[in-house]
């Protein structure tokens, strides 16, 4: 496997993390809204 696709890879791997995240912290703050 080229280093260029192992980055690419790590790139897509990072992004996925990141708007999984994102997901949950948008679900939170949502559910804390509509229990206050």
């Amino acid at each position: 496997m080229p280093p260029v696709a192992r980055r690419l890879l790590w790139f897509v791997a990072l992004w996925a993390a990141g708007v999984v995240c994102l997901g949950v912290v948008a679900l939170l703050i949502r559910g804390m809204l509509r229990g206050f």
